[in-house]
């Protein structure tokens, strides 16, 4: 199946007249799904609109994002079906993969206005190692646009959350010295089991804060695990492809990157 659609984000924005967002997911703590919210609204942008994404993978030393896209490009080149799908779907959309720039995080915002000397893309999404104590990233915080931090109900990783949002606000935001616009929040790993009420309180608190909490919500699902599951043609991860419509649609995923792309784009 051929993985194209017009989503109503592209009547509402004008691409060809955007400049350049750069923006992050973040938090302090690690293993919170920053990476695997880069590579999803990444793939999810750049193959189903009309928006060009490209990443910086700043993440020193894992690199996980290139590390994935090495697996991807190793995929297509084993499987006669993702390489039908991947030569399928780039003849219909007619751009290429996406750019994976490495970097470390001291450079990464140098590495962005660089590869804007000679290309323009509408969003520049960064990926940075999971604690704010490595060199280099506060730093980049700083230079970005917007920061999107994916919080979730347990306390301990709550409380970290909180208090990273309310210090990258202060120190940054409404800074002249700085670039960076917002912070917003939002809820991840949401399992429809759990009291509601609890969610309502807590977003009532993190409004308190004079924080920004997203209106979409990604679901909890085993899915986010996986990358590509060969034997079911299945996509949830991957640098080439979107996530499959029946994954991004149940997930809540999509909602997520419309809300989003709204936000920073519009």
């Amino acid at each position: 199946m051929l993985f194209v659609c017009v989503v109503k984000l592209e009547r509402e924005l004008k691409v060809e007249t955007m400049n350049t967002v750069y923006m992050a997911f973040a938090n302090q703590k690690g293993g919170v799904g920053k990476t695997l919210f880069t590579t999803l609204v990444a793939s999810y942008l750049h193959y189903l609109t009309k928006i060009n994404v490209v990443v910086v993978d700043a993440d020193y030393p894992q690199y996980s994002i290139v590390a994935a896209r090495n697996r991807d490009l190793d995929l297509i080149q084993r499987d006669e079906y993702f390489k039908r799908l991947a030569y399928n779907q780039f003849s219909v959309i007619q751009k290429q993969a996406y750019p994976i720039l490495k970097s470390i995080p001291a450079e990464a915002i140098k590495t962005a206005d660089d590869y804007l000397q000679n290309k323009i893309p509408n969003v520049i999404l960064f990926d940075l190692p999971g604690t704010v104590q490595s060199e280099g990233v506060l730093k980049t915080l700083a230079g970005l646009d917007y920061i999107f931090i994916p919080i979730s109900a347990d306390r301990l990783v709550l409380e970290s959350s909180l208090s990273f949002a309310r210090t990258i606000q202060k120190a940054f935001v409404n800074n002249k010295s700085t670039r960076l616009k917002q912070v917003f929040l939002f809820w991840n790993q949401v399992d429809a089991r759990e009291n509601k009420s609890m969610y309502e309180v807590y977003g009532r608190i993190i409004r308190g804060m004079n924080l920004v909490l997203l209106e979409s919500h990604v679901r909890d699902t085993k899915s986010f695990r996986k990358e590509i599951l060969q034997e079911r043609r299945i996509i949830f991860r991957s640098t080439l492809f979107p996530a499959s419509k029946r994954f991004a649609h149940d997930s809540n995923v999509e909602a997520l990157v419309l809300e989003i792309a709204k936000i920073v784009l519009a």
